[in-house]
């Protein structure tokens, strides 16, 4: 009887061949394997049992990491004038919020800042019409409010009476500086972009699928994610994006899964395996390499006497 396993193919002699194994057996066990200790050796032979367990239907998915584009902060000028100083300037670096981003020259700022001081001296003066200097006060405030100084920043400019065209920005926000759109010394207008700061804790996996596998999404999956770089460890992840349409010229459609990402210790442009379970049930199991597929689908089941 010839038995294939793997790539090797070995032949035993039926039991009641030999008459040294298993002599207490009758006819019904002709049908059945006796192998030695040394037989199971040379042909790799392992048992397992058979258990009953969830399973489910998985489709592998190819994909790659990207920033997640709702974490994203352009940070602008909003003022007309030229960058004095740049305090960040290497792409890759991570920002805090509050952190000193640039200082802007800006003779437009002067004059609102002398503006304000007026006012407020306006306001201490005034002997009638007091409310009307009062609003006068708040509504220079407000003009520097918009120009996103800080309350510090103004409350400094209340203390020392004195303004100043030079003026330091920060961040509002903290993440890692992906793009620098300015130099130092260039002129900026109102609007202008000054930086991008992207903010790593979520991160989009982008993948595609070929139309007729988009029934998949369809079935609500669970989708687990798994990183070339981490094989070891499994990331939850949630369906974000479902383009309504096919991609130009392709017949593939673009799908992004989010995943969280404590200690921003993923990386964009990392590959990534996403697997799809899909129809959870629970049934009797065998390992898949105990399968037999030949002409007839076959297992070997061995019996509590040691026969095949």
């Amino acid at each position: 009887i010839s038995i294939v396993i793997g790539i090797t193919t070995l032949t035993f002699c039926s039991p009641e061949r030999k008459e040294d194994n298993h002599e207490k057996h009758d006819n019904k066990h002709s049908t059945m394997l006796v192998l030695s200790d040394k037989d199971r050796l040379l042909a790799n032979i392992k048992s397992d049992t058979a258990v009953v367990k969830n399973i489910s239907e998985i489709t592998t998915l190819l994909g790659k990491t990207a920033i997640d584009e709702k974490k994203v902060e352009m940070i602008t000028s909003r003022l007309k004038g030229r960058l004095d100083e740049l305090a960040i300037k290497n792409p890759g670096e991570y920002i805090t919020q509050g952190q000193h981003i640039y200082s802007l020259y800006s003779e437009e700022l002067l004059a609102d800042e002398s503006d304000y001081l007026h006012s407020i001296e306006q306001y201490k003066g005034a002997v009638t019409q007091k409310e009307i200097a009062k609003q006068l006060v708040e509504s220079a405030r407000k003009k520097l409010l918009l120009w996103t100084l800080s309350e510090a920043q103004i409350k400094e400019l209340e203390d020392s009476k004195k303004a100043s065209p030079l003026m330091k920005f920060y961040s509002h926000s903290s993440g890692y500086l992906t793009e620098l759109f300015v130099r130092e010394g260039e002129y900026v207008d109102i609007g202008s972009p000054i930086v991008k700061i992207a903010d790593l804790s979520i991160l989009w996996i982008e993948t595609q699928l070929y139309s007729d596998e988009l029934g998949y999404l369809h079935q609500n999956p669970t989708i687990s994610v798994q990183f070339e770089a981490y094989p070891n460890e499994i990331y939850a992840g949630a369906l974000v994006f479902d383009n309504p349409a096919l991609e130009e010229d392709q017949k593939v459609n673009l799908v992004r899964v989010q995943v969280n990402n404590p200690g921003n210790k993923l990386k964009p442009g990392m590959m990534a395996y996403l697997y799809l379970s899909r129809g959870d049930k629970k049934a009797l199991v065998i390992p898949k390499s105990a399968l037999l597929l030949e002409s007839a689908n076959s297992v070997w089941v061995e019996n509590p006497d040691g026969m095949f």
